[in-house]
């Protein structure tokens, strides 16, 4: 039992993307944390990458997702999952306010009901390749 939780643990700290660009003032929350992102920065489930009102922030998933993060922005990573062999996993994010410009990556290719985004008014199910979310100041 204390090899499998332990295992769980490692699995839900394990890196699901990276942030490959950053433009102004740009933290991840984590774990109590807010920490400044670099270019090449691990992200995890539970993080929640934020955007200063001159920030930005590209991020590649490990299933090839392309996410933008624009100016005043604020996305949790809820939950993601991906098999590299089958391609097959889930993905949820919530966009509490700004805008998110996305490209799908395998998962959304081989299983698009289980891509989801969520903002305070709609939970958006992905049936397409690009699109952008945005959440307008004051529906936060």
């Amino acid at each position: 039992m204390t090899a499998l939780l332990s295992s769980l643990a490692v699995q839900a700290a394990d890196p699901i993307g990276r942030v490959k660009r950053v433009s102004g003032s740009v933290w991840v929350d984590r774990a109590g944390q807010s920490l400044a992102v670099l270019p090449g920065m691990a992200l995890q489930v539970g993080d929640r990458l934020r955007t200063g009102a001159d920030g930005m922030a590209g991020v590649t998933l490990a299933d090839d997702s392309l996410l933008t993060a624009g100016h005043n922005s604020q996305l949790l990573i809820n939950d993601f999952q991906f098999n590299t062999t089958t391609h097959e996993g889930g993905m949820l994010a919530t966009l509490s306010r700004g805008s998110l410009h996305v490209v799908t990556g395998l998962i959304a290719k081989k299983t698009p009901e289980k891509v989801n985004f969520r903002t305070p008014s709609v939970v958006l199910g992905v049936r397409g390749t690009e699109f952008v979310v945005d959440v307008p100041e004051g529906r936060e």
